[in-house]
């Protein structure tokens, strides 16, 4: 249960923390507005601790997205390559990603360390800045190791150097849709059948002959209203 538990947190954790996040900034401004507008008076902390909570939700919504790989990617040049190629642009960009994320987590770190030794402190809650800067080296290095893990489990998985499936609505202009993301027709979706041609022969065709609406052989749907029975002497009634 524990191991369960434990488990649980370690692959949801950057959810449960945004929607942490989420929530302290939504009752921080709920309580400014009520206290402004109802009771006449303002707090001093709200609006300063709803803005560092904003700013470690977006960082960590980084993260989050990272590890979902629902980043935004340009993949217009992606489908014009050969299919041996398409199976390691990504894997290079991702490469260059954590290299960046790096650079830039080393660069927070230093600014971090900066505000250590030469404090600044927050005018209404009080805090070191150190604090709210240390999500910059944070985000960038959660997402580096998100990104690892994700081409750590594909090599478990046997998947590693695959195309990932990315949308393709259009295609390439000119020549339809990319045969790697076409969509397989769905055994269990009905195609609608084509309506069949009508066929009358030649001696029949348009004058009531076998195969024409008016002809003695004309199928049952052409005909309007219930038929009426025959009366006993074979002759219908008028």
């Amino acid at each position: 249960m524990i191991s369960f538990a434990l488990r649980r947190l370690y692959q949801d954790l950057e959810q449960y923390f945004c929607a942490f996040l989420m929530v302290l900034m939504v009752f921080c401004l709920g309580a400014q507005v009520f206290f402004r507008f109802v009771l006449n008076a303002s707090l001093t902390w709200s609006e300063e601790l709803s803005r560092f909570a904003f700013i470690w939700l977006v960082y960590m919504g980084a993260v989050l997205g990272a590890k979902e790989r629902i980043h935004i990617r340009v993949t217009a040049f992606h489908h014009l390559l050969p299919a041996r190629a398409r199976g390691w642009v990504i894997p290079a960009a991702d490469l260059l990603w954590v290299s960046i994320n790096l650079t830039f987590a080393w660069q927070g770190a230093l600014q971090v360390g900066h505000l250590l030794r030469f404090s600044y402190i927050s005018p209404a809650l009080q805090w070191n800045m150190a604090l709210i800067y240390a999500i910059v080296p944070l985000g960038f290095l959660l997402m580096s190791f998100r990104i690892v893990e994700g081409y750590w489990r594909d090599w478990r998985r046997g998947t590693l150097g695959q195309v990932p499936e990315t949308p393709d609505p259009g295609g390439v202009p000119g020549r339809g849709p990319h045969p790697d993301t076409a969509r397989a027709p769905d055994p269990g979706r009905a195609e609608p059948a084509a309506s069949p041609a009508p066929s009358a022969s030649a001696d029949g065709a348009g004058r009531g002959g076998p195969g024409s609406p008016g002809g003695p052989g004309a199928p049952a749907e052409h005909e309007t209203g219930p038929r009426r029975p025959r009366p006993p002497g074979g002759r219908d009634e008028p």
